[in-house]
């Protein structure tokens, strides 16, 4: 069994030829830190069968797998949790599929990990510019992360990279918050709920020095439908009671 889990959400990004797609998989397979496993939870992609048979048969130094639960609309607290709950490590930590991780960014995140804590990344912003020279060659991520780090960082309280801790803890919680629909605001609620259980925050990636996480930009299929949901989602930041979510069961399974 591997010591961690790598999730991440999935609903016709991930794609096998794409540019972002690439360099998500392969900052992935870099890492100095190989006690890990990367899971995919698929909302229903249309290229499912293609992804499931390109990761299963990836020839890596990390195993990766895909796991599907059908959603009408993409939800990455959703499946997030899907993810959670078909991990195999005892260690599980939420990403997304358009990230770039420098070669020791989980390594010096499990240097951290505790039972009773939740490690958080800051997260750099890259724009088109940067990640056309990293696409062309002219900027290296993996020898020369130091020159890759430009432009903002995102700020503490919309962090949503990374989110990592026991599996004890994601079950002590139920994991995201399954009322935030399609993105936005589920990380933040994430952090009112692990504080509220009594569970340490620890931040990585503080200074632009020190960051190890890379958003790639992607284009935007329904910007309007994005924002319409990112309104709706912040009024459940103010109604939130307690640090246990979802009652009726999590990430595909009732409880």
């Amino acid at each position: 069994m591997p010591f961690l889990t790598l999730t991440a959400s999935n609903k016709d990004r991930l794609k096998i030829d794409d540019n972002a797609s690439k360099w998500f998989i392969k900052s992935v397979q870099w890492q100095d830190f190989t006690d890990f496993e990367l899971v995919i939870a698929d909302g229903g992609s249309q290229n499912y069968k293609e992804l499931e048979e390109y990761l299963c048969n990836f020839k890596g130094q990390i195993p990766m797998r895909i796991v599907q639960h059908k959603i009408d609309l993409f939800s990455r607290s959703t499946l997030n949790n899907v993810g959670i709950r078909n991990a195999h490590g005892t260690i599980v930590a939420c990403t997304d599929v358009d990230m770039v991780f420098a070669k020791d960014f989980l390594s010096t995140a499990m240097g951290k990990i505790r039972n009773n804590n939740m490690i958080e990344s800051r997260t750099m912003y890259w724009k088109g510019p940067v990640v056309e020279r990293i696409y062309k060659g002219e900027l290296d991520p993996y020898n020369n992360i130091n020159a890759c780090r430009v432009n903002r960082i995102k700020k503490r309280t919309s962090a949503g990279g990374f989110q990592c801790m026991h599996i004890d803890n994601w079950n002590k919680i139920n994991g995201f918050d399954q009322r935030y629909l399609i993105w936005g605001s589920e990380d933040q609620d994430l952090l009112t709920r692990v504080r509220m259980a009594g569970i340490k925050i620890e931040w990585i990636g503080e200074s632009r020095e020190e960051i190890r996480l890379f958003h790639q930009p992607h284009a935007k299929k329904d910007i309007k439908l994005d924002l319409e949901w990112q309104e709706k989602n912040k009024k459940l930041l103010y109604n939130i009671k307690e640090y246990k979510a979802n009652p009726n069961g999590w990430g595909g399974i009732n409880d």
